[in-house]
């Protein structure tokens, strides 16, 4: 069981682990505290939330970093022949650069999809309600009338 005391050395944990791993649950875990408990203490003390913004800041730039490292430097792959180990390839990530790219300079690099839909020969879509649009108050009444008279009529039959 989780004890819910909330020490200086127990924040300390928390916020180092969230910082690194990125999940509450087992940042808390790590630090010895439950979940609820640090989800209580963020909404009571402004300063704890906004170290726990902070950490999770850290650690998106941390993964950022990581995704550029892989990106332009590349990890090294074990290359097997025969079942023996027999050298490294170095691995670059092009899908790493592409969202570091289209992150760091969405204006040059976004997805750029335009759709546009019309009618039949490039004119406006026609609607089946479309003549409903500009009906007026007078035969709106009209019609309500009618599907008035109609009920009634199947009612007594």
């Amino acid at each position: 069981m989780m004890a819910n005391v909330f020490t200086a050395e127990k924040r300390a944990v928390f916020l180092e682990r969230l910082t690194e791993c990125g999940n509450v649950t087992q940042a808390a875990r790590d630090a010895g505290i439950s979940r609820v408990t640090v989800y209580e203490w963020r909404a009571a003390h402004e300063d704890f939330a906004a170290d726990w913004d902070n950490a999770l800041k850290l650690g998106l730039e941390g993964l950022e970093d990581e995704a550029r490292r892989r990106a332009f430097y590349g990890v090294e792959k074990p290359v097997y022949q025969g079942g023996q180990k027999v050298g490294v390839i170095q691995e670059f990530s092009d899908t790493l650069a592409i969202f570091l790219l289209k992150g760091g300079m969405p204006e040059k690099y976004r997805e750029r999809v335009s759709t546009e839909i019309s009618g039949k020969g490039g004119g406006p879509i026609e609607h089946a309600y479309a003549q409903f649009v500009s009906v007026s108050s007078e035969a709106l009444e009209e019609v309500e009338r009618f599907l008035s008279d109609q009920t009634d009529d199947d009612a007594s039959e």
